[in-house]
């Protein structure tokens, strides 16, 4: 009778989990209160330039300019363009804008349930470190579900993809993957990913979805359209830094201003020479194309940060393979013709069997595929 009733009993870690996580979701509802009741008619920001680029489209107007008679996106903190993102994003929204309300509402109301949908896996998947996360993500979080950026579909389709890859779903991802990149171009860092891990398939794939996303969005859009898109983010990487990220850090330090731009792209250097390095440990190195996306980006806003979560997947979700030469594998086993390879399940543990035998180094190490 004890021990039955032991099971209801929790454990102070369970505890320190579950005031961790109220105390995280606690803040992040009041983020949201305050944000919502401070909503106007032109609140999601993003949401509203997503559309003004989707109408230019429609009336035949430049995408990355503008025409007679349309609306100028005002107070605009980096190079003078109204739109920053890849064209597929307003090729998307061409057939949006005909709904009600030009769609404004559909999207809004579709990017927060993502954002709040990625939040609610990790808090059940790691309880503990994702109420220490929401305590200072609160307020990106909060603002990117405000703007309704499409930051909230990269980083659940991140955590998609990821779950793809630990099933070996790999050139599922890679699409996936391709498709977040062309709408939003951090994610693109995960095709160095693919490749340095071994998924030389998946990295040719991820490639490929790229090229016929960019065909879709020059066939939607104009034949130059990405000549344009890349006039747009190279003037980024010398104009004015955001306020939120490294440049924005040199800035608020008094730096001297030709360290700015040099910032993220000393960033992205490193972290792609680190992804390298650390490739047989998958998860550390997807963590870190993670990162980059938020660090090693030329224009960040208050909400970029919320890309963070992306980098809690591999301990949510551990991946219990490496690889060795290239080549994906377990602990032991002979390699499958697809490259993979199966363990024998005397030498080589599930990872609820590992969890279940391992103390609290070898979970954090599963967690995080340094097996």
């Amino acid at each position: 009778m004890r021990a039955s009733l032991a099971r209801f009993v929790p454990t102070p870690l369970q505890l320190l989990s579950w005031g961790a996580v109220t105390i995280g979701l606690s803040c992040l509802a009041f983020v949201t209160w305050f944000w919502l009741s401070h909503a106007t008619g032109q609140t999601p920001g993003d949401t509203h330039n997503y559309i003004l680029a989707g109408l230019r489209l429609n009336a035949g107007h430049p995408l990355y300019g503008y025409g007679p008679g349309d609306e100028h996106v005002l107070d605009r903190v980096f190079a003078d363009y109204p739109l920053y993102s890849p064209p597929l994003i307003a090729v998307l929204f061409r057939p949006i804008v005909l709904l009600p309300a030009n769609g404004q509402y559909v999207w809004w109301v579709a990017m927060d349930a993502l954002e709040l949908l990625t939040v609610a896996m990790l808090v059940r998947r790691v309880p503990l470190v994702m109420g220490l996360v929401l305590i200072p993500l609160c307020l990106p979080i909060g603002m990117v579900m405000e703007v309704a950026n499409v930051d909230c579909l990269v980083a659940f389709g991140m955590l998609v993809a990821w779950r793809w890859l630990v099933d070996g779903h790999d050139d599922r991802a890679a699409l996936l993957i391709a498709v977040l990149a062309s709408l939003k171009l951090t994610p693109a860092i995960f095709v160095w990913w693919l490749f340095v891990t071994g998924r030389r398939r998946a990295a040719a794939v991820a490639i490929g979805g790229v090229v016929a996303c960019a065909l879709v969005a020059t066939l939607g859009s104009e034949p130059l359209i990405l000549v344009k898109f890349y006039e747009v983010t190279t003037a980024n990487l010398t104009g004015p830094v955001g306020g939120v990220g490294p440049a924005g850090l040199a800035y608020a330090l008094g730096l001297p201003s030709i360290v700015f731009p040099w910032l993220p792209r000393v960033i992205l250097v490193a972290g792609v020479v680190a992804m390298w390095v650390l490739r047989r440990r998958p998860g550390i190195s997807f963590a870190i194309g993670a990162s980059l996306m938020w660090l090693a980006s030329p224009v960040t806003a208050l909400h970029t940060p919320a890309l963070v979560l992306v980098a809690l997947a591999p301990l949510a979700w551990p991946m219990a393979r490496g690889i060795a030469g290239g080549t994906p594998v377990a602990s032991s086993g002979a390699a499958t013709p697809e490259g993979r390879s199966k363990a024998s399940p005397s030498t080589a543990p599930e990872p609820a069997r590992e969890l279940a035998r391992g103390g609290l180094r070898s979970r954090l190490r599963l967690r995080l595929g340094l097996h």
